[in-house]
This record gives structure tokens, sequence and C-alpha cells, in this order.
């Protein structure tokens, strides 16, 4: 992976990030102003279920990253706890 396929990569999961960040809030924003209805709970589930896959992809981002830095360091390859 070079350089700019990892700068690329970043911006893509930053996005990603972003838009279900945003999703959640516009959801907080019904719920603080007491508009949430029960149709608006399986759009909650979706959001959970999207932040679940986005930490998966952002760690899987990470790893990748690290088994790059330690490539060029020379260092053995440590597996995050």
């Amino acid at each position: 992976m070079g350089k700019d396929e990892i700068l690329r990569r970043h911006e893509e999961l930053e996005t990603a990030t972003n838009t279900i960040i945003a999703e959640a809030e516009q959801l907080i924003h019904k719920l603080e102003g007491g508009q949430i209805k029960a149709e608006d709970m399986p759009r909650l589930e979706e959001i959970k279920q999207k932040l679940i896959a986005q930490r998966e992809a952002n760690a899987k981002f990470n790893a990748e990253l690290t088994r790059l830095v330690h490539e060029q360091s020379d260092e053995p390859t440590r597996t995050p706890h």
C-alpha cells in the first residue's frame, strides 16, 4: 500500500464515519425534541450496525498501517490488544 493509496483510504474511512455520525446526530436531535417515534427504531438499529461495520473497517486499516510501519522499521509486527 503506497502513500497515495493510504491517504485515499483514510479519506474514504473518514467520510464514511462522518456520514454515520451525521445520521446519528439527526436522530439525537429528534430525540431531544421529543419527536422520536416507534418507526425511528429500525433506523437506530441500522446506524448501530453501520457503526460496527465502520469500526471493523477502521481496525483493518489500522492493522495494515501498523504492519507497514513495522515492515519498514524491520521490527516484528505486534498484534494490538
